[in-house]
């Protein structure tokens, strides 16, 4: 949640998904949901660190 990649297998090779309940919902407006490409774990960024379209 602090670094910008997986905090699962330290990959950077991730990407954006949907908020899957009410409760990722209501805190989507601090954090953002993302799932790894490498390992598939599902994780949150603050949205302040996460990478910008684009950029990858």
């Amino acid at each position: 949640m602090f670094t910008p990649n997986c905090p699962h297998c330290k990959s950077v090779v991730f990407r954006g998904v949907g908020v899957r309940n009410s409760v990722e919902s209501a805190i989507a407006w601090l954090v953002s949901p993302y799932r790894c490409s490498l390992c598939g774990k599902h994780f949150f960024l603050f949205r302040w660190l996460a990478p910008l379209a684009g950029t990858a």
